[in-house]
């Protein structure tokens, strides 16, 4: 199973594994740095060691009394050998010359005779450990001779371990150091990082207007203001959607309402086609004037059929912009009395009073403002049991009836698609004339206006001024 960290465990070991690390080069670095140093160090002493001792030699004192001076002003051993010029050791203060070896062939001596100084670091099989040695040419008893010294490198060592110990309790100190500084940073980390999820968490549950503060780092402050960028976006797209949604709900719910109301408006006169064509199919002793009467019933329904389509489609273009106005000058008092004398033959026991002057003409759609004029009169006789009026201005038409009047909370809906105010009847309106007025005289840029009082009639019009220039050719 693979091992999976946390962001701050990732970022706490690899600091201190890059802090280790860096330590162990450094120390190793170091480790032959000081070495080197101490080596040099220890060889330059050893040089000031033979100036020293050969001064005492030119004092008259031995080479051994010598060699114990200059050891206890060194506080370590310093072994002293003088050799002939062709190798032989002449005198040593911590071996026997007898049973030495010819020491021609060593690098410190051969270096002091070719060029008066030599040093070595090397084994000594004389005294059998590492050493240092600094050779140098000198005259002794009137001859030449190498005068060698030489100090044990374990001794070096030792001292060069202590010194490593100090160092190495800094670098351990430092590694606690980092582990204490990286166990806060990590801690530092954490807290930002649950901040950051739990705020993400809250965006998840559609929470946008939690707050995020990000001040540990720069980087945790870019975060915080991408995510609250992130959330302000989230959010507005959460809006757009809910309104889509709605959208789409409303826009089923219509077209629910719409199938219901088509349906509804379709089945009373298809249900009489059917009677009337049942009876004429079953009954083949109808008498000649009711078998007539009732084509005459199919044929008015077929009608009605054809004209609740012909209203669907039309409303339809409406809504999509796809009827655009064939704008003439005609006279509107003219349209008014055409119309009010067709509807007087749908309802020949109602009256419609025309109350305008001589003529008004305006610069319309003719045939659009006919069906608006049909559609407010037709609405009136349909609603009222009274007479209807109707009255024209150069400003304003408007079309009042002394019906039952429209509740105020009505008044709002009775524009809008199949709404009836009187659901329980049935007709061939579909709820439709109004919403087609409404429409038309939008395309025409005027509003139409309704005001009604419950139980004293309703006035329903429109101004005329936005229509274009009128002109009263009565005053021409």
């Amino acid at each position: 199973m693979r091992l999976r960290f946390k962001l701050s465990q990732i970022f706490y070991l690899n600091f201190i594994l890059l802090l280790v690390g860096t330590l162990a080069v450094a120390s190793v670095v170091i480790y032959y740095s000081i070495e080197q140093i101490e080596v040099k160090q220890f060889t330059n002493q050893l040089k000031s060691e033979i100036a020293y001792v050969r001064s005492r030699l030119d004092e008259g004192k031995s080479l051994d009394q010598a060699g114990r001076e200059m050891s206890r002003i060194m506080a370590r051993p310093l072994r002293v050998t003088l050799i002939a010029m062709d190798g032989t050791p002449l005198f040593d203060n911590e071996a026997n010359v007898s049973q030495m070896e010819n020491h021609a062939n060593r690098p410190e001596v051969m270096a002091a005779r070719r060029e008066g100084f030599g040093t070595a670091v090397r084994y000594s099989k004389t005294v059998g450990n590492d050493r240092i040695y600094a050779a140098r040419k000198i005259r002794w008893n009137g001859k030449e001779a190498i005068l060698r010294l030489s100090v044990s490198l374990d001794q070096v060592m030792e001292d060069f371990t202590q010194l490593w110990i100090r160092i190495a309790l800094v670098f351990l100190a430092a590694i606690g150091v980092g582990f204490l500084i990286s166990r806060l940073i990590q801690r530092r980390i954490d807290t930002e990082i649950g901040k950051v999820t739990e705020y993400l968490q809250k965006i998840a549950d559609k929470r946008y207007k939690a707050s995020l503060s990000g001040g540990f780092s720069t980087e945790f402050e870019t975060i915080a203001l991408l995510l609250k960028k992130l959330a302000r976006r989230l959010e507005k797209s959460e809006k757009k959607k809910r309104k889509y949604t709605a959208k789409l709900r409303l826009a089923s719910r219509q077209r629910s309402e719409i199938i219901s109301a088509i349906s509804h408006e379709f089945k009373n006169p298809v249900a009489a086609i059917m009677g009337y064509a049942e009876t004429l199919r079953d009954e083949e002793a109808l008498s000649p004037s009711i078998r007539r009467k009732f084509l005459e019933r199919i044929e008015q329904n077929t009608r009605r059929i054809s004209e609740m389509i012909d209203r669907l489609s039309f409303i339809t273009r409406l809504e999509n912009s796809e009827v655009v106005p064939q704008m003439s000058d005609f006279d509107l008092v003219e349209v008014v009395r055409a119309a009010a004398d067709a509807l007087m033959q749908k309802y020949p026991d109602r009256s419609v009073s025309v109350e305008a002057e001589a003529s008004v003409t305006i610069h319309a759609d003719r045939t659009m403002m006919e069906m608006v004029v049909v559609n407010l009169i037709d609405n009136a006789l349909k609603y009222s049991d009274e007479p209807v009026s109707v009255r024209i201005t150069p400003q304003m038409v408007e079309v009042v009836d002394r019906g039952e009047g429209i509740d105020e909370d009505e008044i709002g809906s009775v524009t809008k698609k199949f709404y009836r105010i009187d659901k329980h009847s049935w007709d061939n309106s579909m709820g439709l004339g109004l919403a087609i007025v409404k429409y038309i005289l939008q395309l025409h840029h005027i509003e139409l206006r309704i005001a009604s009082t419950r139980g004293e009639g309703t006035r329903v019009g429109f101004s005329l001024p936005s229509l274009s220039p009128i002109i009263n050719k009565s005053e021409g």
